[in-house]
C-alpha cells in the first residue's frame, strides 16, 4: 500500500498569491507545503536519503501543549530512520490559513536535542515547525548539527496511523528546489507491506 504524504498546494491558492508578493519571504523562498529546511548549513540531503525505514507517532492529543520526547517510545527507530509526528493540524485546519499557523504543536527543547543526538534522517511534522516563531530557525539549526533534516507539513499521517500503528515501513522522499533556496518542496510516500 502506497500513502502519499504531501501536501500539495494548488497554483490558485491564496498562499501562492502571498509569497508571489514579498520576494523575501520564508514562503518565496520555498518554505511552502511539504517541504525541507536547508537553512543553517545544511545542503540537500544525501541522496541515499531518499529511502528510508519510517516510524509515525500518534501525537493527536497535544493541540496545544509541548510535545515530548516520551511519546517515542513506544517505536524502536535507530539513527537514519524518518520520524513522522501526527498531531492532525494539516486535517483540522486549513494550510495557510492564520489559524494552521497560530499556537501549533511544538516539541519541547529537551525533545528536540534528544530526538536530535539520535541522528534521524528526517523529522517529519503535519504542522509547520519544531517550534514557534523566532525558536523555529533554531530549532532546525539544533537539528542540522546532528545531520537531520526538518520535513514540515505532511499530509495524511492519520491514515499512516491507522495503517502502520507502531510497525516501520518504507519511505521514499525526494525533493526539488531552487539553488540558493532555503526550503525545498518534498513529495513523501510511505510503502506499506
Amino acid at each position: 500500500m502506497y500513502i502519499d504524504l504531501t501536501l500539495a498546494i494548488d497554483g490558485q491558492d491564496p498562499v501562492i498569491g502571498k509569497a508571489s508578493k514579498d520576494p523575501n519571504s520564508y514562503m518565496s523562498q520555498g518554505h511552502i507545503g511539504t517541504h525541507l529546511d536547508v537553512n543553517f548549513g545544511h545542503d540537500r540531503p544525501p541522496a541515499e536519503y531518499c529511502r528510508r525505514r519510517g516510524w509515525v507517532v500518534d501525537a493527536s492529543g497535544a493541540s496545544h501543549e509541548e510535545i515530548d520526547a516520551s511519546i517515542l517510545h513506544s517505536i524502536d527507530w535507530s539513527e537514519g530512520d524518518f520520524i513522522m509526528l501526527h498531531t492532525g493540524r494539516t486535517t483540522d485546519f486549513r494550510y495557510g490559513s492564520p489559524a494552521y499557523f497560530k499556537d501549533h504543536p511544538q516539541l519541547n527543547w529537551a525533545s528536540i536535542r534528544s530526538i536530535a543526538k539520535r541522528k534521524p534522517a528526517f523529522i517529519g511534522l503535519d504542522f509547520p515547525g519544531l517550534r514557534r516563531g523566532p525558536e523555529h530557525n533554531q530549532a532546525d539549526a539544533v537539528c542540522a548539527e546532528h545531520g537531520t533534516y526538518v520535513i514540515e507539513n505532511l499530509a495524511r499521517l492519520g491514515d499512516l496511523v491507522k495503517h502502520a500503528g507502531t510497525r516501520p515501513f518504507e519511505v521514499v522522499t525526494g525533493w526539488t528546489g531552487f539553488l540558493g533556496a532555503t526550503g525545498l518542496s518534498c513529495r513523501v510516500t510511505a510503502i506499506i507491506d
